[in-house]
């Protein structure tokens, strides 16, 4: 059997309910969990409830411990939807998930993606691409009129059809959203124009420049501190070029030095060269210092104008959009509005034509996708149906139901998609979120995924309490559906029927015993003789050499 993409390879549970410390390893195949009543079968599937984003109870920690936690580790999904939200969610690709949830006894929690710290609602959404759980209904995707549309969709190869939907609606009721703005009245209408007129003369007579508030930024200080800056650069050049015993008169009689040096000792020459090279420099320094003084030459009459300058800049900067590209960005939307506003009858009859043109396109995909999505409804329905039957649900009718409404457009098209089912002959329709037993929910669920399990993107199903009020010839016909299912996901459920257990592909034993005054639960994966016992005492209240001999029997007619 080969490798499932995204399925569940191994987890482990530390101090969580009665379990201490274990690790599991699951195969790609159907994984059947069975043991006495209140053995904690379902501990299991709850501490796999936390890794997929449930919230953590504070009673769950083990009594006495510091933490609980439970670490699952998953092959990496596949497909672009998957790929999308890891890039989306800043994970590198790897070939394995390795999620992390640990809890405390104050009911803190925190969890973990590829031992990167991430949000419950992070978890919750990568937990949709790993598993669908089956028999709590947090889990049960299903029940969602959304996920039955995309269940539809993927049974009937429209999900393109449906994903080019969505930009053309997005057109559409972006321009009926612009016509809705053109509905003035002629007052509205003069108002506006007024309105934007004396915004726009504001803005535009007083020729603003890109980039000028930052020049001005850079230039008040200057202007505010120029008899300071003058001076100090005055007193700078004097130290390096003019007075007495500057700086470069020192480097002077250096040079001289040297010279004399070189004719001795010709090694000193680079040393000369480099003596040179600084008083090159210091010369360069000493006039650029020079050219400052000049330039930092008091000037009331400019820093006026600069702060004038500033006034208006931080005036319209409040006014319009808190910087200067948002009030020259505010000047041009507004040339726009205003020339809208003087040719309102010219642009409306455009935005009419534009409009009327995309809902055109955006009827016309959404018919031909509801034509799809009714032709495949019926096969869908019936192809359900004839699984229930299969699993014990002979007098039921099921039916995948699509009601379009050309004025109800959506991003997903013009139809309402609802999964309806009725229980026994005479009963009305309901929707199957309606279903009250859990039983009978869980069959429903394994005939819908039986049916789409080819298109069925989520890799790892868990049933739970599927078994739930059947027996005999039902039980083996669920217990076979689920083997097929297996083919394409891996099966993880909880079970105390043998006819199940018998498909099962791995086979684990849930047991309770108490050390040290302490109750213990512990799971272990089933050898050939140990299963053969556990399918024994399934069969009937002791293991017997008889009920021994049926579980054989039933081993070898289920593998």
């Amino acid at each position: 059997m080969g490798r499932i993409a995204g399925l569940l390879s191994e987890i482990t549970i530390q101090n969580f309910v009665l379990i201490e410390d274990l690790r599991l390893a699951f195969g790609p195949g159907l994984n059947v969990l069975t043991g006495e009543t209140g053995a904690g079968k379902s501990i299991v599937l709850d501490a796999l409830g936390l890794l997929l984003g449930d919230r953590f109870a504070s009673s769950s920690v083990r009594q006495g411990a510091e933490r609980s936690a439970v670490e699952g580790i998953f092959a990496a999904p596949r497909g672009r939807e998957f790929a999308a939200w890891r890039q989306e969610h800043g994970f590198e690709k790897s070939d394995e998930l390795l999620i992390r949830r640990e809890g405390y006894p104050d009911g803190r929690s925190r969890a973990f993606v590829n031992d990167r710290s991430v949000t419950l609602a992070t978890l919750l959404e990568l937990g949709e691409f790993l598993v669908d759980v089956h028999g709590q209904r947090e889990h049960q995707q299903i029940l969602k009129a959304a996920v039955q549309m995309t269940a539809l969709d993927r049974f009937a190869g429209s999900q393109e059809a449906c994903a080019a939907i969505a930009p053309l609606f997005s057109e559409w009721t972006r321009l009926e959203g612009e016509l809705q703005k053109e509905q003035l009245s002629e007052e509205e209408r003069l108002q506006r124009l007024d309105l934007c007129r004396f915004q726009l003369q504001e803005i535009e007579e007083a020729k603003l420049r890109p980039g000028e508030g930052d020049e001005l930024r850079e230039r008040l200080p200057e202007l505010k501190n120029a008899e300071r800056l003058r001076a100090l650069a005055e007193a700078a050049y004097g130290a390096l070029y003019e007075e007495e015993g500057s700086a470069l008169e020192k480097l002077g009689q250096a040079e001289r030095s040297f010279q004399a040096l070189q004719a001795l000792a010709p090694a000193v020459g680079p040393l000369t060269k480099d003596l040179e090279a600084a008083r090159s420099r210091i010369e360069e320094i000493a006039h650029g210092l020079q050219a400052l003084a000049e330039r930092w030459a008091a000037d009331p009459a400019a820093l006026e104008d600069a702060l004038a300058r500033q006034e208006v800049l931080s005036r319209l900067e409040k006014k319009y959009g808190g910087t200067l590209e948002a009030v020259l960005e505010k000047g041009r939307q507004l040339r726009e509005t205003l020339d809208r506003l003087e040719n309102r009858d010219f642009y409306r009859q455009e935005l009419e034509k534009r409009a009327a043109g995309a809902r055109r396109a955006l009827e016309k995909a959404a018919r031909e996708l509801s034509a799809k999505r009714r032709q495949a409804a019926e096969e869908l329905g019936a192809q359900v149906q004839k699984q229930l039957a299969d699993l014990g649900l002979k007098q039921a009718v099921f039916r995948c139901v699509v009601e379009a409404s050309s004025h109800d457009f959506t991003s997903t098209g013009m139809d309402r998609v609802s999964f309806e089912w009725a229980p026994n002959p005479g009963e009305g329709m309901e929707p199957l979120k309606e279903i009250a037993s859990g039983g009978e929910l869980s069959r429903v669920m394994l005939a819908l995924k039986t049916v789409l399990a080819q298109t069925d993107a989520v890799p790892t199903l868990v049933f739970d309490e599927i078994d739930a009020g059947i027996g005999g010839v039902t039980a083996h016909a669920v217990g076979q559906k689920l083997r097929a299912l297996s083919r394409h996901h891996q099966i993880l459920s909880v079970s105390h029927l043998p006819q199940i257990a018998a498909c099962a592909h791995a086979h684990f034993q849930v047991t309770k015993r108490v050390a040290q005054g302490r109750t213990i639960a512990t799971v272990t994966p089933l050898e050939p003789t140990e299963r053969l016992h556990e399918l024994a005492r399934l069969l009937g209240s002791q293991v017997t050499p008889t009920s021994v001999q049926h579980a054989k029997e039933l081993l070898a007619q289920n593998q």
